[in-house]
């Protein structure tokens, strides 16, 4: 017997209207999203604080291939020729005289110095300007043997100009000529200046011994040097009201700061009139801290 069909007795549902969706209609005066916001004026570079520039001055020369060591006690020990310690380069005296070695040919730190006797002593300058102190903080690089004139002019500028920003067409720089004719100019360095990016020739002096050969002591490692003046402009002269007075590098106003002095350490000084070439040539460099921080 054959099954009956279960019929339901539910009304079947409507289908599903499928809506028709309507493009959005863009609002009216709506700037696109793309649109990017207006730069303003750009600004001012923040001033580094002393202990930023201090470690600038340390990092750039690290990453140069130089080692970082400590300052050393005021009181050099071992020495008798220096009662204070009054440059940066006097813990590497020994190396430099060829006496000692260290295990690096490259090396930088930040000195503490006492300049209050012997053949630098600041005490007549004290008081009179306001860049000479009896106690001070030296930067310095140095090269024992290793890099010379070229790399220690190259990266003084690279330094001041590129990291520090300094305007190129303020700095000035010197090197050596021997009133006496006994030490050769020091036409070298001022080739490498002249090599430097934006540097002004116009901008290269020549001057003698008391202001461009650099001497520890009476005796001992030396060499001509070449510094890094920068004019800070005609506000900054305090013989303005002097007749006659001009402004110039070296000169009795205070307009032109020395801030760097690269020194080429390449004789030995026994005596007043006595120079012996050193077995190896070395680079010795100072620079002021409070001046360059001011």
């Amino acid at each position: 017997m054959a099954k009956k069909a279960i019929v339901s007795k539910q009304p079947a549902r409507p289908a599903k209207k499928t809506a028709t969706r309507q493009p959005a209609t863009p609002k009216k005066n709506a700037a696109p999203k793309s649109a990017a916001k207006p730069i303003g004026p750009a600004q001012p570079r923040r001033v580094p604080t002393g202990a930023e520039v201090r470690d600038q001055f340390l990092q750039f020369f690290k990453d140069r291939g130089h080692t970082i060591v400590p300052s050393m006690p005021l009181i050099p020990a071992g020495d008798n020729t220096l009662l204070f310690t009054n440059s940066g380069m006097v813990q590497f005296k020994d190396v430099f005289l060829g006496l000692g070695t260290r295990p690096y040919t490259r090396v930088a730190d930040s000195q503490k110095c006492m300049r209050v006797a012997g053949k630098h002593n600041d005490l007549d300058d004290v008081g009179r300007d306001t860049y000479h102190h009896t106690f001070f903080e030296m930067l310095g690089n140095w090269s024992f043997g290793d890099y010379y004139k070229k790399e220690a002019i190259t990266w003084a500028w690279e330094l001041l100009t590129e990291v520090w920003g300094l305007p190129k067409e303020q700095l000035w720089a010197t090197c050596f000529e021997d009133e006496q004719g006994v030490v050769p100019r020091d036409d070298e360095a001022a080739g490498y200046w002249l090599q430097q990016p934006g540097f002004d020739p116009s901008h290269l002096l020549f001057f003698g011994r008391k202001e461009n050969f650099w001497e520890m002591a009476e005796v001992g490692p030396c060499g001509p040097d070449s510094e890094i003046h920068i004019d800070r402009g005609p506000a900054f002269c305090d013989k303005a009201h002097v007749p006659g007075h001009v402004c110039r590098v070296n000169g009795d106003c205070a307009r032109f700061l020395e801030i760097w002095n690269l020194v080429f350490i390449q004789y030995q000084r026994t005596g007043p009139t006595e120079l012996h070439p050193l077995p190896a040539k070395h680079v010795d460099t100072g620079m002021g801290f409070e001046r360059i921080v001011s």
